[in-house]
């Protein structure tokens, strides 16, 4: 599990960062999708990707995975899944992290 500030993942999702704006509507919602192309993943052999698939292999998470989490200033949000594109990219959805009470 890895946890990254907004600008980290930033560096690791490039060349198109999710913008202020996709962060204010994922922080509204309180979920949301980032998608990356199979250049950021690294999944750019298309020969290579369609005999995994039906070989029935999943291919690398890629920038994040399953569990990962995500610190935008206050808010926190966790990847709880990914899903592999037919271009080779990939879709994580993210979910909001609810803020623990402090306990003392």
């Amino acid at each position: 599990m890895k946890r990254l500030t907004r600008a980290e993942l930033a560096e690791r999702v490039g060349p198109q960062p999710p913008s202020d704006a996709f962060w204010n509507r994922v922080i509204a919602a309180e979920r949301g999708t980032i998608s990356v192309g199979p250049e950021v993943v690294g999944d750019t052999d298309r020969r290579e990707r369609e005999n995994r698939r039906r070989r029935g292999e999943s291919g690398d998470d890629g920038p994040l995975s399953p569990g990962d989490m995500i610190d935008v200033g206050e808010k926190s949000f966790v990847v709880i899944a990914v899903e592999e594109t037919e271009s080779g990219g990939r879709r994580y959805r993210i979910d909001r992290v609810e803020e623990r009470a402090d306990t003392q």
